[in-house]
């Protein structure tokens, strides 16, 4: 049984060092691979990348209601979702962190919701993220040499595209901070399923209108490639932010993520 689910983004394949690997079946299919059990910080943790470990899965295709029930199945009751992302605002750099408490959900079918037969719910999504665990991670970084935004507004896309300069513009005069293609699939189903859900995204790149976001950068729109050896270039620097968050994250049964179901069934 874990403690904490934690589920990595592009370039974050591999983080603790596994005691074993456990593969789960779940009622919503396989998930993107088998999760690597650690233990860290006096925690039990589920490791598992969320494209799976060759990334072969893309953002529209990821098997998310799996991922998240996996964690579930396995014991966890809270889950740290990390991102990497791209900005859209002027007070957003390259290199900053941030704790996600908002999404403009412009995603589309893929399978996203644990509802998909007759009768289900409607989940409260009005604050999508625990705010109890946003919390404590945003206490955890207190004091790092780091950029650490303590909230912020993600537009999650379909994928598996980048945006265009018009859609980035457009997302821009929304008072979007970040852009994404995956975390808003992934906290709605935890939602879903009365788990905890806090993402801690890192910044890697000014998409594709570095124009206006950062016009002394000169850089031309990012290309994948970019992103991932920016990231891992800067892998040095994001670990010890997840390990001080990891550390941070407490149990709490009386959370109201645990019953955020309550009134939402049909």
């Amino acid at each position: 049984m874990i403690d904490l689910g934690f589920i990595g983004g592009t370039g974050f394949y591999k983080f603790f060092e596994g005691t074993k690997e456990v593969e789960v079946k779940t009622e919503y299919g396989d998930p993107s691979s088998p999760i690597t059990i650690a233990e860290w910080a006096g925690k039990t943790i589920g490791f598992l990348p969320r494209h799976g470990r060759e990334h072969e899965y893309l953002p529209h295709r990821v098997p998310y209601t799996a991922n998240v029930a996996a964690m579930k199945e396995l014991g966890a009751k809270q889950i740290l979702g990390f991102n990497v992302v791209g900005s859209l605002s002027t007070r957003v750099g390259k290199g900053h962190f941030l704790l996600i408490d908002q999404f403009i959900d412009l995603t589309w079918g893929r399978n996203w919701s644990v509802f998909d037969k007759p009768g289900g719910a409607h989940a409260d999504c009005a604050e999508p993220y625990c705010h109890r665990l946003r919390k404590e991670a945003l206490s955890s970084l207190d004091g790092v040499d780091e950029v650490v935004h303590p909230d912020a507004t993600a537009v999650i896309i379909n994928g598996p595209r980048f945006q265009t300069k018009a859609e980035s513009r457009l997302y821009n005069s929304w008072g979007a901070d970040v852009i994404n293609m995956t975390q808003s699939t992934e906290a709605s189903v935890a939602r879903e399923l009365e788990m905890c859900y806090v993402n801690l995204s890192y910044c890697t790149d000014y998409g594709v209108i570095s124009e206006v976001i950062k016009p002394e950068s000169g850089e031309p729109p990012i290309l994948h490639r970019e992103i991932v050896e920016e990231f891992q270039n800067n892998i040095h620097r994001v670990e010890p932010v997840v390990r001080k968050v990891v550390a941070a994250l407490t149990d709490d049964a009386s959370c109201h993520c645990r019953s955020a179901m309550d009134g939402c069934w049909l």
